[in-house]
């Protein structure tokens, strides 16, 4: 897994409120909230439709998981554990980051919505990072990057899941 360099503050769900930088988007899927929401929930399967991650991601705690479950991702390379901090099925997934294999932020979380809508499913995205003050500017300016990102996901992720 390689050794992991950077601590990240414990934040909940407030944090999508209160970060300092925040990014939102959202895309219509034609699939259902049930088949969107178990693709979230499985680390594992991010590696087929997210930019960038791997298929090693795995729970990293027992049992069932849920609010307080602990995961393990890797995209671009690097290693990060997560902690989940919402998980609602099939409504809302959100973690945060615990650690990271580089210092990309002092606290970061993704919050993932899932609501019914006539073609299928829209899925709502929120990004919440508290960056290191010397990449702040850098990290607020990359707002159209963040977004192509989801963008390329969720068309991906509609491929995965299907109609």
């Amino acid at each position: 897994m390689g050794s992991m360099r950077a601590h990240l503050r414990a934040v909940g769900t407030d944090f999508f409120d209160t970060a300092p930088i925040r990014f939102d988007t959202s895309a219509v899927l034609a699939a259902n909230p049930d088949r969107v929401f178990a693709a979230l929930a499985d680390p594992a399967g991010w590696g087929d439709w997210f930019p960038g991650f791997d298929h090693s991601g795995h729970w990293a705690t027992d049992g069932p998981p849920g609010t307080g479950s602990r995961r393990v991702v890797r995209a671009a390379r690097l290693t990060f554990e997560e902690t989940i901090i919402a998980w609602e099925p099939p409504e809302r997934f959100a973690f945060r980051v615990d650690r990271a294999g580089a210092p990309v932020a002092r606290a970061l979380a993704e919050d993932y919505r899932v609501a019914a809508h006539p073609d299928g499913s829209v899925l709502s995205w929120t990004f919440a990072i508290d960056p290191p003050a010397a990449i702040r500017p850098l990290v607020r300016r990359s707002r159209p990057v963040m977004q192509r990102m989801f963008a390329r996901a969720a068309a991906a992720l509609q491929a995965h899941v299907g109609g």
